[in-house]
């Protein structure tokens, strides 16, 4: 056992919550020391671009090594406008970096010179990115922003910061547009110099906006605007490499959306001159209750993938849910993230929190969200209704159909609400409180849930702009439930399912990159494709889809006993994969045409093929994963194919990522219960976790 590194941080994170990295899954997912060293890969790296710790700079330094007054690349593409309170009456064009006009009452902001550009980039962000993100209006965006332009706008360090910022997001976007229309017309391009000649040879590019954006961050205050440029500031970090979680970054929005009183309904704040007015107008009500929203999505998601408390808690805020209102300026996938980031709140108060629960605890929380989860699916929009259930007696032609007419809006819909359910699911089946065949019922859904988030993230990454929304994190997690499902002899998918769905995976993980970039430097994942080759006694260089993906029907969970599951019983056709003999019997057998999970007189599911609700699930190699019932495991396990396994992952074309693996003891047992435990209301309270109803605008 080797000795903690001096950069590892103990006692940090004790409950098995965290599955945000590739160290994170394989701690918590109890893989196997064997593995993890015969990787050979070096420490996780630590995030470079999260806030550094006493400091409100980037740990990277980026921010901070900048040479002020910071000009312009070349000074040809720019001109250089006056803060209101300077003495030039207008735009100045310099012939060089030194000749920029900046005198003793403050700095000159550098602005692109071509405006047709600008307003063509100001087009992108807004139809792209801001449609699913709304930080800013754009009347008032495009109003300032002239404003800027003819130096007549009061010094606003968090506006300045912000258009740097829609500027770099702006030409992400086109350039990755441009690369994609490319590959699509057959032809061919390189990296550095050759992707830059898609753009104007006088647009700066992404960096160069970013640099300018980082040399005003440190002048940002508690304003509106300084909000909007932090937010923009996440963004960007979060979408120029994968893995990010910018955890305390995202815990400086927090902090300055509640000093800005945002966690406040807008509509009741009375005008101190005038109690029967308003703060606020309508337009400045809804912004802030977009940004709201925007920050409790960044909250909810980080610390949900993290494993960790909730920056703020729900009932500490009263601003609602944004609308659409009568303009169609925001997307339907941004208002439905609010109630989705609701439950995802919900999980991590009721089952991630550190107190010790019981059974019948846990069980009643897991019921009431799951019931919120299928009120708020029930409110979906029609156009949602197939995607979930009801497709197994569809012809294939109908099925594939299905999966490639998803559009962006809904995928990243279906995404969330995926990843929020396998994300709860996961702590039902990993919960040792839990009996067993309420643990087998959530793996099983688990297992469906994961090859769906597959499926959409197959369909999804024809869109140029993904990269903006996603992360690979939901891939890495469905890739690892299924294979935890297999090596458990829950294979509710058959084999070739799960093999495709894997490799899949790991085919996709480079794609969520920019078009330009080398894919095989980007996003590879060796833990999840050695136990894939382990696991599946596979070569993976020899797999590739035989079929189009297809969405498998989930579990409708009955309103009388939520964590029994059962198949609906007007598609009787939906598969069910009983425990395979694994590994005697490599290649499972799919179960017959129309064996549904049996449902018992008690109302407890009890899977296809024979196993009865006392049995236990076939034995689960030790080193591996967490298994049901570790307490029963023997020490001497057959694994030994797995254990030994050597191979290079640099056989798969991917260079090891950042994020690696470490030999880490397993976590202790849960303390004894404690006085402070949750207590569950009794009848007739009204918990004040539970999902306000989703009405849809």
């Amino acid at each position: 056992m080797r000795p903690p590194s001096t950069q590892e941080m103990r006692g940090t994170g004790p409950l098995p919550h965290d599955l945000s990295t590739s160290h994170a899954l394989a701690r918590n997912f109890g893989v196997s020391a064997a593995i993890v060293e015969d990787l050979k890969l070096a420490p996780p790296a630590a995030d470079a671009e999260d806030l550094a710790v006493g400091d409100s700079g980037l740990a990277s330094r980026r921010d901070r090594d900048i040479s002020q007054p910071l000009l312009p690349r070349d000074a040809a593409k720019w001109i250089s406008v006056p803060n209101r309170s300077q003495t030039a009456s207008s735009p100045t064009l310099p012939s060089s970096p030194v000749s920029s006009t900046v005198n003793s009452e403050g700095q000159a902001v550098w602005l692109p010179k071509d405006r047709s550009m600008v307003n063509k980039i100001l087009d992108v962000y807004f139809a792209r990115l801001n449609f699913h993100r709304p930080v800013f209006t754009r009347g008032s965006f495009e109003k300032s922003l002239d404003a800027l332009y003819k130096g007549t706008a009061a010094h606003d360090p968090g506006f300045v910061c912000s258009v740097y910022l829609v500027l770099a997001l702006g030409t992400l976007s086109e350039l990755n547009h441009r690369v994609s229309g490319a590959e699509k017309d057959g032809q061919p391009f390189g990296s550095g110099a050759a992707m830059k000649k898609l753009m104007p040879p006088d647009w700066p590019c992404q960096e160069e906006f970013f640099d300018l954006a980082l040399a005003v961050k440190p002048d940002l205050r508690v304003t509106i605007s300084s909000l909007q440029a932090l937010i923009l500031l996440h963004w960007y970090l979060y979408t120029e490499r994968q893995g990010r979680t910018l955890w305390r970054l995202v815990g400086s929005l927090v902090r300055l959306a509640i000093e800005l009183g945002l966690h406040h309904d807008p509509h009741v704040a009375p005008a101190d001159d005038n109690p029967e007015g308003f703060v606020f107008t309508e337009e400045e009500c809804q912004l802030r209750i977009r940004l709201w929203a925007i920050v409790l999505v960044h909250d909810r998601g980080t610390s949900i993938l993290l494993g960790r408390p909730l920056a703020i808690a729900p009932s500490d805020s009263n601003t609602p849910r944004p609308s659409r209102g009568k303009g169609n300026d925001i997307s339907e996938h941004f208002i439905l993230s609010a109630p989705i980031a609701e439950v995802q709140a919900d999980i991590i108060n009721s089952l991630y929190a550190p107190t010790r629960q019981s059974a019948d605890s846990i069980i009643r929380h897991a019921t009431r969200i799951i019931k919120s989860m299928y009120e708020f699916r029930r409110q979906l929009p029609d156009s949602y209704k197939w995607y979930f259930s009801g497709t197994d007696d569809w012809t294939l032609e109908k099925r594939k159909q299905l999966v490639q007419d998803i559009t962006e809006d809904q995928g990243l819909t279906l995404l969330k609400i995926g990843i929020t359910r396998i994300l709860l699911l996961r702590a039902l089946f990993s919960s040792k409180e839990l009996p067993f065949h309420n643990r087998l019922s959530a793996l099983i859904d688990a297992i469906v849930t994961s090859h769906n988030i597959i499926v959409v993230h197959h369909q999804l990454i024809k869109f140029p702009d993904i990269a903006f929304f996603v992360s690979p994190t939901p891939l890495h997690i469905a890739a690892m439930v299924i294979l935890y499902g297999h090596m458990s002899k829950c294979e509710r998918l058959p084999r070739e399912v799960a093999l495709e769905d894997v490799w899949m995976a790991l085919d996709m993980l480079p794609s969520f990159r920019w078009r330009w970039e080398r894919k095989d430097l980007k996003g590879g994942h060796p833990l999840i494709a050695k136990l894939a080759e382990e696991v599946l006694k596979v070569n993976l260089h020899q797999v590739a889809p035989t079929t189009p993906p297809m969405l498998i029907s989930e579990a409708d969970w009955d309103s009388e006993g939520v964590l029994s599951p059962k198949q609906p019983s007007q598609h009787p056709g939906t598969p069910n994969m009983g425990p395979a003999q694994y590994p005697q019997s490599p290649y499972a057998k799919p179960s017959p045409a129309g064996l549904p999970t049996v449902k018992s007189p008690g109302g407890k599911g009890v899977p296809a093929q024979g196993l009865s609700p006392n049995e236990k699930l076939a034995e689960i190699p030790p080193g591996l994963f967490y298994p049901f019932y570790p307490e029963s495991q023997p020490a001497n396990s057959a694994t030994s194919a797995l254990l030994n396994a050597t191979q290079s992952m640099s056989s798969f074309g991917f260079q090891p990522s950042q994020e690696s693996f470490v030999l880490e003891e397993k976590d202790a047992s849960l303390p004894p219960a404690s006085p402070g435990m949750h207590v569950w209301p009794t009848t007739g309270q009204q918990d004040p976790r539970a999902m306000a109803p989703f009405q849809m605008p």
